[in-house]
Order: structure tokens, then sequence, then C-alpha cells
């Protein structure tokens, strides 16, 4: 019950003690330093790494083996791209068609 007023307060020596604690709180959802030559975890390009190398490691064969398939592999992305490939053909196609079009009737006004 302390603390809420500690915090609160804005005046005297406690006040220096309430930004120490809010710094401490907001120290606490910052990422650790990393020492200088080693890659951080957390990192841009770490992330962009690591996804390319699942990319480069993907084997189709082994993807769509029935057992790994169902069991071990994650068939989320395979399902919806299997459920939009429809909207994204049609929409795709409509585009390509508008454009075709537009084209058309620019060269009939000229």
């Amino acid at each position: 019950q302390a603390l809420p007023q500690l915090v609160a307060s804005t005046r005297g020596p406690s006040s220096t003690l309430a930004m120490a604690l809010r710094l401490a709180s907001l120290r606490r959802f910052c990422s650790k330093p990393v020492p200088l030559g080693l890659p951080s975890q957390s990192s841009l390009k770490a992330s962009f790494k690591s996804f390319g190398d699942s990319v480069k490691g993907f084997k189709a064969g082994q993807y769509f083996e029935e057992k790994y398939f169902w069991e071990k592999a994650n068939v989320g992305p395979f399902f919806l791209l299997l459920l939009f490939t429809p909207t994204i053909y049609r929409s795709v196609k409509d585009a390509y068609w508008t454009r075709q079009l537009r084209k058309m009737n620019t060269e009939e006004i000229i």
C-alpha cells in the first residue's frame, strides 16, 4: 500500500525513487544487451536469416509425404492457399481484364 503513495508522490526525495521504479519497470520490457560481434536473437537480420534458412531447407517431397504432412508439418499455410486460390485467381483475372479494357478504351479515344 505504500508503493502507490510513493509512486504518486512527485515532490522531495521520493520522486527520485518513483522515477527509478518507472525506469526499472520500463527496462523489464527492453531486450537484453548483446556484446558486440555476437548475433542478437531478436534482431531483424537474424529473423530474416532464420526465415531464409527455413525456406532453403523446404523439401516438397518430404512435406507432402503422408505421415509427415499430417503429424509434423505446419499445414496451415497450405490449406489457406488452397482455400483462397479461387479468390486470388478471380482478383488477378479481373485486374488483368480491367487493364486491357482501359487500354483498349484509351486507344479508341485516340
